[in-house]
């Protein structure tokens, strides 16, 4: 008896849930009646007594409940959440339905004026066409920056493509893009990407290859590998590896990073990043390297956020002093 008392009394300290339930209107109303005519029958024989038995049926709704709040809650942090969340991949990310991502984010470098970037990315479902078929805009220099706000949005270079959909299934995704990366002159391209996704052990894994044709730089390729590992129901640990290779370059671009994802609450999340990119022109070789922290917070309902992230970095061209950087962003995540 004791034992019971115990788990009914954790489960109420750990969540507000059970309360409401069985504080709602209809379990007050039948309750009443109940109360009511057990005191009618005790009025005519002894005092009332008023004791709750604690029945076996009680405790395992309660254990349920709790293990399916649990379960729930073990979901909200997982690479889903992260790319959800933080918007790293929001183009090409697993999610099915229309959605779109505006984000506006300003950054200062020690030494350096503040520079600004406007990105978009939109992927439209055409289901009256076909439901394999995607219509695809995008911003698509990453690296630029202007000192202008204004100019961040016009200097920008934007693409559109369709995307048709080959495959798709729980291991595999299959998409080929073909369209026009718009400028003077306008560069057409194709794109055709292949994903696998694996577990192991505890391990979520996802690998991607990409062998593109752009007019203007030729053929060239992506491969990326991306591993999740859940160390509890808040915390997520992430390591991704990439490597890209242009035809004209004839060399690989490399970027490892590793972070650590704390899911503080629903509205808000830290991310713990570390980093390192190189090449292999001449010899394989890292020059570049970072430390930075993400905090991100949904300011307005569930689509809009803010996020501020301060950084350290090391770069070759500067000798490799510690340079701190502050980098703040305002972004609009719309989906239906």
């Amino acid at each position: 008896m004791h034992g019971r008392w115990a788990i009914i009394l954790g489960i109420s300290l750990l969540t507000a849930a059970p309360v409401k339930a069985l504080t709602s209107e209809p379990y007050l109303r039948a309750g009443q009646e109940t109360l009511s005519a057990e005191a009618s029958e005790a009025s005519t024989s002894e005092p009332y007594t008023a004791e709750t038995q604690v029945t076996d049926d009680m405790v395992n709704r309660s254990r349920e409940w709790l293990a399916s709040y649990l379960d729930n809650l073990s979901g909200g942090l997982d690479s889903f959440f992260v790319d959800t969340f933080f918007s790293e991949n929001i183009l090409e990310d697993d999610v099915k339905g229309s959605r779109a991502k505006l984000s506006f984010y300003t950054r200062r470098e020690l030494g350096d004026p503040v520079d600004y970037k406007f990105g978009i990315s939109v992927n439209l479902e055409l289901p009256n066409i076909s439901e394999r078929l995607n219509l695809l805009l995008q911003s698509e220099d990453e690296e630029a920056r202007e000192a202008d706000p204004l100019e961040s949005i016009e200097n920008n270079h934007y693409s559109a493509a369709l995307r048709f959909i080959l495959q798709e299934s729980e291991r595999w995704k299959t998409d080929i893009d073909t369209g026009v990366r718009w400028g003077l002159p306008p560069d057409p391209f194709t794109r055709l990407r292949a994903r696998r996704y694996g577990y192991f052990a505890e391990w979520e894994v996802k690998a991607t290859q990409t062998l593109s044709y752009y007019a203007t730089k030729g053929w060239g390729e992506d491969t990326s590998l991306q591993m999740n590992y859940p160390l509890n129901i808040e915390k997520l640990f992430r390591i991704n590896a990439k490597a890209a290779y242009l035809l004209n370059d004839d060399y690989f671009k490399l970027s490892y990073s590793g972070g650590l994802y704390h899911e503080l609450s629903r509205r808000a999340a830290l991310g713990y990043i570390a980093g390192a990119s190189g090449d292999t022109e001449g010899y394989p070789s890292f020059y570049n390297y970072s430390v930075s922290v993400r905090y991100r917070r949904q300011i307005y309902k569930d689509w809009v956020f803010a996020e501020f992230a301060p950084e350290l970095v090391w770069e070759r061209d500067k000798d490799y002093e510690t340079t701190p950087v502050i980098m703040f962003r305002i972004e609009s995540v719309i989906s239906k």
